[in-house]
């Protein structure tokens, strides 16, 4: 026995060379990643703004999910009031920056192009009627949100200029707002007052 002793060593030693070449073998290449990393890297949702009022518990301007739908933003405000009316389309997809009036039960007019009678919802450039105009001298961000062409930050400079300068005189006097012209001014003029019995 004592000897094939070197041989044994020698063949055990051989048997261990093969395992571990072939087992490198296999793994050549192979790179432990740990669990920290994810290889699907997920794309962050596009965001988009929507001003909501009306008939809402906490009107104003929200970031949203692009393609999130009315019901999910109505949430985000705090839900309905118990006056709003009822004839809503609560999927109906929120696709760009845009405007959303919820309407009364008891209250009439404004124009309706999403199929919905109690949510009247404003893209790009249509216009909302009102039923009372907006007082340049006195409106909030998002009401000022709800005016035809007019967005967050458009809205942001009229208050700043009102802020800095005082009440507005005339309703042309917006036009010395920065980024409101003649072709915007066209816009918004029925629907903007200085006076609060308009």
């Amino acid at each position: 026995m004592k000897k094939n002793l070197p041989a044994v060593i020698i063949t055990v030693c051989f048997v261990s060379l093969m395992i571990f070449l072939i087992a490198r073998s296999i793994n050549k290449g192979h790179v432990d990643i740990p669990d920290d990393y994810d290889l699907i890297t997920e794309i962050p949702a596009e965001m988009i703004k929507v001003c909501i009022k009306g008939e809402i518990m906490y009107p104003g301007i929200y970031e949203i999910e692009k393609d999130s739908i009315l019901v999910d933003l109505i949430n985000k405000a705090g839900g309905l009031t118990d006056n709003a009316g009822e004839d809503i389309n609560s999927v109906l997809i929120l696709d760009r920056n845009m405007t959303i009036y919820i309407r009364s039960k008891d209250e009439a007019g404004g124009i309706d192009i999403s199929g919905n009678n109690d949510a009247i919802i404003q893209k790009d450039d249509d216009k909302i009627l009102f039923e009372n105009k907006v007082n340049l001298n006195t409106a909030s961000i998002e009401t000022l949100c709800m005016l035809p062409g007019i967005g967050e930050k458009t809205a942001q400079s009229i208050i700043a200029y009102r802020i800095k300068n005082g009440d507005f005189k005339a309703i042309e006097d917006i036009m010395n707002v920065p980024g409101i012209k003649n072709a915007k001014f066209n816009k918004i003029k029925d629907y903007i007052t200085i006076d609060d019995k308009d």
